[in-house]
């Protein structure tokens, strides 16, 4: 064979395609980079889209009981508010004011005794005898008065009180436990307010009613604190 066929490619040739196959390379690594600071890639080759549940924000929580009644923030269009304070209890008798507010511009009469309900959790009556008076459940002053009707002007309030006891007598009955009041200050349903309101009745079910009546003078001026 002849030897000066066989000719050897200059210097800078060879350098040429290896500074060819370095831009190549480094092309190739540069891409990859890219592909993975924007996001992962499934064995397809497509990039993976982030779960939208785990990357979107959590919503708001909503309250289990956000439908309940609670005590309004104005003055109703009756012109008149009702109130639970907190019950005085002993030895398991409870003793409980509510008060009515005038909180119209007109007088608001009210006589005799209020119309009052005790419903569940659920809003539903529970089986509960009503009585006017407290002769059924204990001897307590006051709770047998009989009084006229009595004028409230805008501003003014009237106090009636409520007494039970918390006993269970009859272990083959559910106790009795209260969550809310339904109170119509003249009785008929008429103006009826739904509050808030705690009556752990036990198994009596009995609730003592007093009548309608001007609060003594060093009655507090809001309910919450016990009489």
């Amino acid at each position: 064979m002849d030897t000066d066929a066989i000719t050897t490619p200059p210097a800078p040739l060879f350098r040429g395609a290896a500074r060819h196959r370095r831009r190549r390379l480094l092309g190739a690594l540069a891409a990859a980079g890219l592909l993975t600071a924007c996001g992962t890639q499934s064995s397809s080759g497509v990039a993976a889209v982030p779960d939208e549940a785990t990357s979107r924000p959590a919503g708001p929580t909503v309250s289990p009981d956000a439908t309940a009644p609670t005590a309004p923030a104005a003055c109703p269009g009756s012109g008149v508010l009702l109130r639970a304070a907190e019950a005085d209890a002993a030895m398991g008798l409870r003793v409980q004011r509510i008060e009515l507010v005038n909180c119209g511009t007109r007088a608001y009469t009210v006589s005799g005794h209020p119309s009052v309900q005790v419903l569940d959790e659920d809003l539903e009556p529970l089986e509960v005898t009503v009585s006017h008076g407290a002769s059924a459940i204990a001897t307590l002053d006051g709770f047998e008065t009989a009084t006229g009707p009595v004028r409230l002007k805008p501003g003014e309030r009237a106090v009636a009180r409520l007494a039970w006891r918390n006993l269970v007598t009859d272990v083959t009955r559910p106790a009795a436990d209260g969550r809310y009041l339904k109170i119509a200050p003249n009785g008929g349903g008429t103006d009826a307010q739904t509050v808030p309101d705690h009556v752990d009745l036990g198994t009596t079910g009995k609730l003592g009613v007093s009548a309608w009546a001007r609060p003594a003078p060093d009655s507090p001026e809001r309910p919450g604190a016990r009489p």
